[in-house]
């Protein structure tokens, strides 16, 4: 059997390479995809998990995703057509209607079919590891699958429902949990987590480099002013929890201080600044505040809360008179003024009228939703954007408004406690971590979730692929870190305790009956 195995491969990977060259009319590109995706499956199978998950990574999170349209549409990098081929369904650049998946969910599909069998033959390629050491998170991520299933099935019985827009409602909750249980089978070494960081960290410092040379070189499109932004609304979280992990990595090893200083930190503000989304300062403000609210009292904390303290007069006083200033001094104060009063910006505006049609839907249907398939009440009508945006009302940019109208009390909870545990679990890791590494990990793990949460709140962060694969890998490193700590007490740790509490319980109920003899 094991002699066919060859031969059988060698025709399959012919095969379809010639499907490949007749549907793409003799595109090299994709002509080399098979053997391409062959081999990346033959080194999976190989190699450890925790591999083929970072170079995943770091994949998703640096290449063009052509839904974006990064730089308005106005630029492509040379690795433009990989982005499409992995991150958006091969029907876009196929133009074959059964091509309803994209190059990432193969790749999502092809890992769990290893991780599953590694887990069925009890292989130890990935290290050993049990089922307690990973911690809770496992069975949340399940409640959350669960949930999805509900919501969907729960849609479509109440009938009238919208199917294929329902799979997209469906897609954008359903990957985070799946990679929560690829990187609890994948990590399992104490180097992984730093991996990551700097996986994270070094994507992006690469899209923040993208963001400068694309607004210093490309052109606004035909009659407008300048770039709206310049690679896309996804880097924003992935710049500020960039930013985030160092900070809490230069809390904790100030010896490092140097070269993050001097290069890293002032690139990913420049790479902000390039970008030109305005939600990224919201996010950069709620992680460093979440990092500073849980490290430790010390000096240099207590000198800048003093400075914060002193200069707020100057600074109240800066933003009341640039409030209804044009002018470019200040600038600061137009971008919050934009954030937080419809009246000054169109897109603030529409967010506040969809926002109240969300709370209208919930309203309305309080404890199960409308489910899946069925999109949010327009009770007050928003200008007509179904030609750039079809899925408007069944993927609004609110996604935590949105999944309280889709799936009421019910469904919300049992997708959204995933979340709240996995915030509690990092912040109790950082609360017992005993080495500077744990504390880092465990800060940046609780910064990658503030974050999340404030993209969700304020667009389209559910279930991109920049949110899923640092929320994902963070959920599982907080899970296992906790446990690592006694932040989530074991199995074995909890039978402990209660052994040694019977057995003082057991002392004083003898001593106290010895006392009444006497």
């Amino acid at each position: 059997m094991k002699a066919l195995a060859l031969p059988a491969l060698f025709l399959l990977l012919v095969g379809l390479t010639v499907v490949c060259v007749l549907a793409g009319d003799g595109d090299v590109f994709l002509a080399l995809t098979p053997a391409l995706v062959l081999g990346a499956l033959f080194a999976a199978w190989r190699v450890p998990l925790r591999w083929p998950l970072l170079v995943t990574t770091f994949l998703a999170l640096t290449l063009e995703n052509p839904s974006d349209a990064p730089a308005c549409g106005q630029w492509k990098s040379p690795f433009y057509e990989i982005g499409a081929a992995l991150l958006v369904h091969l029907n876009v650049t196929v133009r074959s209607k059964v091509l309803i998946f994209s190059g990432l969910d193969v790749i999502l599909a092809c890992l769990l079919v290893v991780a599953a069998a590694r887990y069925l033959k009890g292989s130890r390629i990935d290290g050993p590891e049990s089922a307690e050491s990973m911690g809770p998170i496992g069975r949340f991520a399940a409640l959350s699958l669960a949930g999805v299933t509900w919501m969907w099935v729960y849609g479509m019985a109440r009938g009238d429902a919208d199917v294929p827009s329902s799979l997209w409602q469906v897609q954008r909750v359903a990957y985070l949990p799946i990679v929560v249980f690829l990187f609890q089978r994948g990590f399992r070494r104490p180097g992984d987590a730093a991996a990551l960081g700097k996986v994270i960290v070094s994507a992006a410092c690469l899209k923040a480099l993208v963001a400068v040379y694309v607004r210093a070189t490309v052109a606004p499109p035909p009659g407008e002013l300048f770039l709206q932004y310049a690679t896309s609304h996804a880097d924003s979280m992935l710049f500020a929890v960039a930013f985030c992990a160092v900070i809490a990595l230069l809390i904790h090893r100030p010896g490092k201080r140097a070269l993050l200083v001097a290069v890293v930190l002032p690139l990913l503000l420049a790479g902000m600044v390039a970008n030109g989304r305005r939600l990224v300062w919201v996010e950069l403000a709620a992680g460093v505040a979440a990092v500073l609210a849980l490290t430790p009292w010390s000096t240099a904390k207590r000198t800048a809360v003093r400075a914060a303290i002193a200069s707020s007069p100057l600074l109240l006083a800066y933003a009341v008179a640039g409030w209804s200033s044009s002018s470019v001094l200040f600038q600061p104060v137009h971008v919050l003024r934009s954030v937080v009063d419809s009246k000054a910006d169109p897109s603030t505006l529409w967010r506040d009228l969809e926002n109240y049609d969300l709370f209208y839907t919930l309203r309305h249907n309080p404890v199960l939703g409308t489910g899946y398939g069925h999109g949010y009440v327009e009770i007050v009508w928003l200008p007509d954007v179904s030609s750039a945006y079809a899925l408007y009302r069944f993927l609004p940019h609110n996604s935590i408004l949105g999944l309280w109208a889709y799936g009421g009390l019910i469904g919300f909870t049992a997708l959204w406690t995933m979340l709240v545990v996995g915030l509690f679990l990092a912040a109790r890791a950082y609360r017992h971590a005993a080495t500077v590494d744990d504390r880092t990990i465990a800060l940046t793990a609780v910064a990658i979730v503030v974050v999340y949460l404030v993209y969700c709140y304020g667009d389209l962060g559910l279930g991109t692929w920049t949110s899923v694969f640092m929320v994902g890998p963070a959920f599982a490193i907080a899970s296992k870190l906790a446990v690592t700590t006694g932040g989530w007490p074991s199995r074995a740790r909890r039978q402990s305790q209660w052994q040694h509490a019977s057995a003082e319980w057991g002392s004083v109920a003898v001593a106290i009956h010895e006392h009444d003899e006497r």
